[in-house]
């Protein structure tokens, strides 16, 4: 039985919150995705605050200390991102609207785009980036968060238009006091956060298979992600094209469970991945090597569900070669099952029929 794990928190504010993630209180965890959001969505989501209309809730995840290291770097935002001793609070849902913010609030300037350059007119009393650099009365929105900054303008406007000055300091009263609602899960284990991600997230975009299989297999000491990144950094798989997500993750799948539907992919478990990760990789690695073999040096994407029952051998027989009897089979079933598009259609259930036939084999 679990203790209370929902928190509702009343007392933030959006400055607040945006605070706790620049100053690291707040971090972003491994299957969240970088930063997607384009300048007009963000203009959008400071006019909604501008209006005082709610903008969703902010899920944040209370991990366990064990989960400390699973953190997304974001270098490019200058966010503080190194792991801390005790629980860490991750941001679960909300991550795009957060980062909009804090990029706006900050006025950043990096490959996202010039965030800098929003501005809010008091004179049209809207968020916008002005397509004109000398439009009279666009301030960038940074300067409403800084004191300094906000007070030598409305220094200036005092003596401009009432109407305006009283919009320049509205502006920022509404945007420093907005309540943010903010709820706080805890006591959960990672697997379980993950599926809470895919409840919340409708609204964005889904999870991919491999975000799901990259936090269920993650571990202090195994990340998926790092492995398949050194594989694919090997020199004779780089240059033939690297190799996708989806050939590991299911090779892992059908080694462990001679079956590698979805439903098999998310039983990996962090020992589970760790413990077949050395014999797998080897198994690709002479998979990849069969191919070359077979005058097969580029373009190794186009071969994934083949290099995935290939290496099926591999890790079955320990073999470094095949005998020549099981290589003439092979590359027999392998030129069939390319001319005839084998498999164009239920992958799976073709995958694990190949499986078994290389088992008889």
């Amino acid at each position: 039985m679990r203790n209370t794990n929902i928190q509702i928190v009343t007392d933030w504010t959006l400055p607040t919150l945006v605070n706790k993630l620049q100053e690291g209180e707040i971090k972003i965890p491994r299957f969240q995705r970088d930063y997607e959001w384009e300048r007009p969505k963000v203009v959008l989501l400071l006019n909604s605050i501008y209006l005082q209309y709610p903008i969703g809730t902010f899920f944040l995840w209370i991990a366990p200390e064990k989960y400390r290291n699973f953190i997304h770097t974001t270098e490019e935002l200058q966010i503080p991102q190194k792991s801390t001793n005790g629980a860490t609070q991750f941001i679960l849902d909300g991550q795009q609207r957060i980062l909009s913010l804090f990029m706006a609030m900050k006025g950043l300037n990096n490959k996202s785009g010039n965030y800098a350059q929003i501005c809010f007119n008091p004179a049209a009393e809207t968020f916008r980036v002005p397509r004109r650099k000398n439009e009279k009365y666009a301030f960038p929105a940074w300067k409403i968060f800084d004191e300094k900054a906000f007070n030598a303008i409305a220094e200036k406007l005092k003596s401009d238009s009432k109407r305006i000055y009283d919009n320049w300091t509205n502006v920022r009263e509404i945007l420093m006091n907005y309540p943010v609602s903010v709820v706080k899960t805890l006591n959960y284990e990672l697997d379980e956060v993950v599926e809470i991600f895919e409840r919340i997230n409708q609204g964005g975009k889904r999870l991919t298979s491999f975000d799901l299989v990259h936090a269920t297999t993650w571990s202090t000491d195994f990340d998926l992600k790092e492995k398949i990144d050194e594989v694919n950094s090997i020199q004779k798989i780089e240059k033939a094209g690297g190799l996708t997500e989806k050939v590991f993750t299911h090779a892992l799948a059908l080694n462990a469970f001679d079956d590698c539907r979805s439903s098999y992919q998310l039983k990996l478990n962090p020992e589970l991945a760790k413990n077949l990760w050395h014999k797998t990789q080897n198994a690709i690695s002479r998979a990849v090597d069969l191919l070359h073999d077979m005058r097969i040096t580029t373009g190794l994407s186009s071969y994934q569900i083949h290099i995935i029952i290939l290496q099926y051998y591999f890790f079955r027989t320990d073999h470094t070669a095949m005998p020549d009897d099981a290589r003439k089979k092979v590359e027999k079933w392998f030129w069939d099952a390319r001319f005839s598009k084998r498999f164009s259609k239920s992958t799976y259930t073709t995958i694990k029929d190949d499986a078994q036939w290389i088992i008889n084999l």
